[in-house]
């Protein structure tokens, strides 16, 4: 290899390395306008600013506002399937699941908040194209989900006869509603709530003696 080709290669992963954290900072930005303004009342010169970037910056990275809000939503649902597959690698994955659920409620991911999940969620729900980005990468992420629910009824530590597909989706629904419990009740401490969250968890999935 030449010198130049050398050259050229490092000055190629410098390029993509700023790329990377130019996305970065502009996805950061982004959470902290959303979460204060609000999806709708959000601009991208607003982030732009936010982000200490010329509006026309944004536009290099991103098509649009929604395409960055869906970018985020995709983001912290591969968050979510990540630490299924490496539950996945572990013995006692029925406390894998429990885990993964708290871990969820306590911290939903930065730069996301509970704040800013709670509006992704009304956001999904009123808006079509945001609702079948959020619907597509939320599927992903409970098949893998699905894949250790799997797991721990071949160990015997759930109920074998269970549809893991709906597992999955009900299990969701209450972190979701749990860190929107979060967000909106500043008396609820999910620390204080861990064993009894635990404990109906384990029951509901418990499988059923003879």
């Amino acid at each position: 290899m030449n010198e130049y080709s050398f050259t050229s290669r490092r000055e190629r992963m410098e390029r993509s390395a700023q790329k990377s954290a130019t996305r970065e900072r502009l996805l950061v930005a982004a959470a902290g306008c959303f979460a204060k303004k609000g999806y709708a009342s959000c601009t991208v010169a607003d982030i732009a600013r936010a982000a200490g970037l010329a509006q026309g910056a944004m536009y290099v990275h991103f098509k649009n506002k929604e395409e960055l809000f869906m970018e985020m939503i995709a983001r912290e649902h591969a968050q979510g399937a990540q630490k299924a597959r490496q539950a996945l690698d572990t013995s006692g994955h029925l406390a894998g699941i429990l885990a993964i659920m708290e871990s969820c409620v306590r911290d939903v991911g930065y730069p996301v908040d509970h704040g800013l999940w709670t509006e992704i969620l009304a956001v999904a729900a009123r808006d079509e194209r945001v609702r079948a980005s959020f619907r597509q990468s939320d599927r992903l992420m409970r098949e893998v989900f699905a894949r250790l629910l799997a797991s721990a009824a071949e160990a015997g530590e759930i109920d074998p006869d269970l549809d893991f597909e709906a597992v999955s989706c009900w299990l969701y629904a209450l972190v979701d509603g749990l860190i929107a419990r979060t967000a909106i009740d500043p008396d609820f401490d999910m620390e204080r709530h861990s064993a009894l969250f635990r404990r109906l968890v384990r029951q509901a999935l418990q499988p059923v003696r003879d």
